[in-house]
Order: C-alpha cells, then structure tokens, then sequence
C-alpha cells in the first residue's frame, strides 16, 4: 500500500496548526517570565522558572517534530517511502 500522498497531505493540514500551536505557546512562555522577573519570593521564582523550563523544552520537541515533517515531504516527493 503506498501511503505518500495521504503522508503529503496529512503534512500539510499539520504544518499550519503546529506554527500556530507554537506561536500560542510563545505567547504563554513570555506571560510566565514576566511573572517570575516581577515575583520577589524566590522559591515561588524557582517554580516559574521551571515552568518556563517546561514551555522551552516543548517547543524543542514542537521544532523537532516540524524538521522530521519536513523531512518526510521531502522523502515522498523523492519517493524514497517503501
């Protein structure tokens, strides 16, 4: 069963959502840092700066999985999927 073109077009239905998902994520992570630059309690400070951590590590995974993509339109278009 050869799967490319739904692969292609599962690609691009995606792409658009997962810019936007990430851009909303962005938007998040900058209202936490600004929380923990004003906070003066420094445990509450260390909490922030984890969460802020946490936003960090998923738009590396949301930019990882956005490169992979990218790499699987470029294998279809290649026809390099078995």
């Amino acid at each position: 069963m050869d799967t490319r073109d739904e692969a292609l077009k599962l690609y691009r239905e995606f792409i658009p959502k997962i810019l936007e998902c990430g851009t909303e994520i962005d938007e998040f992570y900058r209202k936490f840092r600004e929380l923990r630059l004003v906070e003066d309690d420094l445990s509450f400070q260390g909490a922030l700066l984890r969460v802020e951590h946490s936003f960090f590590m998923v738009v590396q995974s949301l930019n990882i999985l956005r490169e992979n993509l990218k790499l699987l339109e470029v294998a279809v278009k290649k026809k390099e999927i078995e």
